[in-house]
């Protein structure tokens, strides 16, 4: 039964509240729709401008606020309810008045706790067009919860040692209406007036320029910011701090862009300030946009403090600390780092601030757009970081591995409570949205894409709410005009077989003579179901040969979906081989006959500098993952990746390195074949230490090489004896380094594993001291701690426990130390589990740890071959709903399937690669 409380009130109520009698919540009188059987808004009212007070007292370490917020309303049908959101507050007054500001009765308020509504019951009908309602609520609520999420406090100790409180904002995707009263839903969009009290020594920083201070009694003072554009109530956004800041004034149209920290770490704001001008100025001009406020800040949250690891509110963005802090010894990797999440954030201020999502269906218009150009856009504002080929490496595969389950959900999918938008969260909104978007881009050709996206920003700004048929539109107008598509086809057709399908297509490809012949099918990485899928795409087929790369990226033609075959011709001269999807611009994997994968391996095997490195890395991808997903030919896969004895760009290193990392993860509990794969890795990996001058960090390295240096450490230096002396070196050397570069990190493990227990021990005391040291303000030295803690292996609970120590990681970087702890330090995944267990057992249902603990327990589930750890972990999950265990299910299923599949044809294509 669903929880309920019921409030009446006055209009001259000021404090104590009377509670009428429970009953259940529900629309009634003159609205007949909607009965609350939805989590959606009735649609009866809507806001058209907030005016919002909060008066705190941060600055005293009093943790409670005070809030006023008046929502001016209109009415859309008849009713005497008005219905919005609210969580956490407790109401101690609401009033109503009318246009010219008479009092209008109000009989009392309830709360639908399961809905998160609060229902305000009018005393009289109110009718529609009869002019503005403002609807004024008090309340109180605190910043002192554990969820990081809302208004929250947040914290740092300065060069006293004083702990120093601030408070912040995290509303997206439900939780403004938290922190006060709302319409919190995102295709609801108005302004905002914001005005914040905090002490005389503090300040307050919101979406809009402030527009005003006036000093109050009592040692505080009041801010006052210029009204918002219209905007939905999830980027609603402010900070109450004594942040310091880096800033610049850009003109021509004046901006004001600055970045902000606590006050010891605002050296190190400098390249996030450059980064985002040059970023935000690169954006205007490609998109022919201007931004929409006269300023933008950055603000850098403390790691521990801030969850959501960026968040793109409107004019006040924030990140993790480490996330935009840059000290002048990082290297090129850290600037990678710092302008792709600015880009990504950036990119939101258009797609999702300016153009805002109709419902959560449509997270994709934000997100995928995000994902896209945070590389594409990063690659015109830095071209120095060669940002476009890490999308392969990066969103590209992630997609890859996020699609390919029995389960996944298409991109636009339709959901309403908070648990499963928060599930919406993932990387099909992200990855796969963005390559599909990337996929049109190339498909249409970039001008024309671009014109389209500029149409799109163009026609809906205004309305500033949209789906994705919008955006189909758009891309029509511009199809239609640069003459890009068959005449017979639309963009409507097109892009909807990809957004309303769940899956990645495989496209099978077999030759008679010039004539290549194309099937599709959807892929899954394991046992398809025994029904076949019913799943058909309209795919852009480009390809590639020696003499002709007219269609390497655009479209040779459009393979239509529901089609039993397509032929088509491809004149080829004396010996050539025909690459397709070669520079993985298309969505899809590739499935050539085995007479064209021997001839394509055995031509990369002769001369792999006639093929480009996108085309490598796509060869090796699709040919790995097939093979696993059948337990297929293993002699062909391991010749394949023999040739990478020779290989020297980053991008088939990168690609290789994810496919060897899974199967070691696979082969874990596996000590025999385990062996054998491990001495193939390190024969193919050896000779890329010996190219790029051993283990050694060289200053001034792209970010490329450093990345590749870090992957032949970890790939080979368990069979390289002067990797393993370097290793060693590096352990002895840490305590006197200052600055931590990638390949430290690498060389820390392994060397490690070659230490005795005083070694050991003496290391353990150090990570225990520079993780406790208040005065350890570099964030990158922070970070690299934190990642280094897991070479300890078992021994790092005496530091930290396991799963306070994952819970305290970025995803990227829970995904290394989880690799390191299971696979090559065989802690057992029962004691990671147990500590799991222990430490949701100590929190609320309401806390950070909880909340996000699915995504801690998919990620060990990944793991997971034993019956025995299939039953703890499914234990863990059990507090969660239904929807957790079965996640784990489908992914112990597909792990056990693997190992059946794949085990013995590894086994022997590896003995016979190591006996030939």
């Amino acid at each position: 039964m669903k929880k309920f409380r019921a409030f009446t009130c006055s209009a001259l109520l000021l404090s104590a509240l009377l509670a009428v009698t429970p009953s259940v919540v529900q629309a009634r009188g003159i609205v007949s729709g909607r009965a609350f059987d939805s989590y959606r808004l009735p649609n009866t009212t809507v806001p058209t401008h907030y005016t919002l007070r909060l008066d705190t007292d941060i600055h005293r370490e009093i943790f409670d606020y005070t809030g006023n917020v008046q929502i001016r309303i209109n009415v859309l049908e008849a009713t005497d309810q008005i219905v919005l959101h609210s969580s956490r507050s407790e109401i101690t007054h609401v009033q109503l008045r009318n246009g010219v500001g008479l009092s209008v009765p109000v009989k009392n308020f309830e709360f639908d706790e399961d809905k998160e509504f609060l229902v305000v019951n009018v005393g009289t009908t109110l009718q529609p067009n009869t002019g503005t309602y403002t609807l004024e609520i008090d309340f109180t609520n605190s910043i002192a919860r554990n969820d990081q999420a809302g208004f929250y406090r947040s914290s740092y100790d300065d060069e006293n040692g004083v702990r120093r409180y601030l408070g912040l904002t995290q509303f997206e995707s439900v939780d403004a209406r938290t922190s006060f009263p709302c319409y919190d839903e995102p295709g609801i969009k108005t302004t905002y007036d914001i005005l914040i009290v905090c002490g005389i020594d503090y300040h307050a920083r919101s979406n809009a320029p402030l527009r005003g201070i006036q000093l109050l009694e009592g040692g505080k003072k009041l801010s006052t910011f210029a009204t918002t554009p219209r905007m939905q109530t999830y980027l609603v956004a402010w900070l109450v701090s004594d942040f310091k800041y880096e800033r610049e004034v850009l003109t021509d149209p004046q901006l004001a862009i600055a970045s902000w920290s606590k006050p010891s770490s605002v050296h190190l704001l400098s390249y996030s300030v450059d980064a985002s001008k040059r970023f935000m100025r690169a954006m205007e001009e490609y998109f022919d946009q201007l931004y929409s406020m006269s300023k933008i800040d950055n603000v850098a949250i403390k790691d521990e403090d801030y969850a959501a690891g960026a968040m793109e509110n409107w004019g006040l963005v924030t990140y993790k600390e480490s996330a935009i802090s840059y000290g002048p010894e990082d290297g090129e990797q850290r600037q990678v780092g710092v302008v792709t999440i600015v880009g990504h954030e950036f990119t939101h201020q258009f797609f999702g601030n300016l153009l805002a999502p109709k419902w959560w269906s449509y997270l994709w218009l934000n997100e995928g757009f995000a994902r896209l150009y945070q590389y594409y856009l990063g690659a015109i504002s830095h071209p120095e970081l060669q940002l476009r080929e890490r999308f392969v490496t990066g969103p590209f595969q992630t997609a890859l591995r996020a699609d390919n389950s029995l389960t996944v959900r298409p991109m636009t999918y339709y959901t309403e409570t908070r648990p499963s938008i928060s599930r919406l969260f993932d990387s099909i909104a992200y990855d796969k949205s963005a390559c599909v978007l990337r996929m049109m881009n190339y498909a249409l050709g970039e001008r024309t894409f671009q014109k389209g996206l500029r149409y799109y920003l163009q026609q809906n700004k205004e309305r500033g709410v949209v789906e994705e048929s919008n955006l189909f539109d758009s891309l029509e107008q511009a199809a239609k005009e640069d003459a890009v598509l068959p005449i017979s086809l639309s963009i409507h057709e097109i892009f909807g077989s990809w957004s309303h399908q769940p899956g990645v297509p495989l496209v099978k490809v077999r030759r008679d003579g010039n004539e290549y012949l194309f099937t599709q099918e959807r892929y899954i990485a394991n046992t398809p179901p025994e029904e076949a899928f019913e799943n058909s795409w309209w795919i852009p087929i480009s390809f590639s040969t020696p003499s002709n790369n007219a269609f390497e990226k655009l479209p040779a033609f459009w393979m239509p979906p529901n089609v039993s075959e397509v032929a088509y011709t491809i004149e080829t001269v004396q010996d050539e081989v025909v690459s397709f999807n070669p520079h993985s611009t298309g969505y899809y994997r590739v499935e050539y006959e085995e007479s064209m994968l021997r001839e394509l391996i055995e031509r990369i095997n002769k001369d792999h500098t006639g093929f480009e490195p996108a085309t490598r890395a796509r060869l090796i991808d699709d040919t790995l993952n097939i093979a696993q997903s059948r337990g297929g030919n293993y002699d062909v896969v391991l010749q394949l990746l023999n040739y990478l004895q020779r290989e020297t760009d980053y991008v088939p290193w990168a690609v290789a390195y994810e496919n060897l990392r899974h199967m070691q993860r696979m082969l874990r509990t596996n000590e025999a074949v385990s062996q054998l794969l491990e001495r193939f890795i390190e024969k193919i990996a050896s000779p890329l230490l010996e190219r790029y001058g051993g283990v050694d960090h060289r200053t001034g390295e792209s970010a490329s090489v450093e990345e590749l240096r870090t992957i032949a450490i970890d790939l080979a230096c368990s069979g390289s004896q002067s990797c393993k002396h370097d290793a060693q070196s590096a352990v002895r050397s840490l305590a006197s380094k200052k600055h931590y570069t990638m390949e430290d990190n690498a060389l820390l493990c392994h060397g490690l594993q070659h230490s005795n227990a005083e070694q050991r021990k003496a290391l353990q005391a150090q990570f225990s001291q520079a993780l406790s040291d208040k005065n350890l303000d570099n964030p990158s030295a922070k970070q690299f701690l934190l990642q280094s803690l897991s070479c300890l292996g078992g021994d790092m609970t005496k530091v930290q426990s396991f799963a306070k120590y994952l819970f305290a990681l970025s995803e990227s970087d829970r995904t290394k130390a989880l690799h390191r702890l299971l696979v090559e330090l065989n802690v057992p995944l029962a004691e990671i589990v147990q500590s799991l267990q222990s430490e949701l057992s100590q929190r609320r249902s309401n806390s950070v740890y909880y909340k996000h603990g699915p995504k801690l327990i998919f990620e060990i589930a990944r793991y997971v071959t034993d019956p025995a750890d299939v039953q703890l972990l499914s234990s863990v999950a059990s507090s969660y709903d239904s929807w957790v265990a079965s996640e784990i299910e489908q992914q112990v299923n597909a792990n056990l399937n693997w190992v059946e599949q794949n085990v013995e044809p590894l086994k022997n294509a590896l003995t016979r690669y190591f006996d030939a």
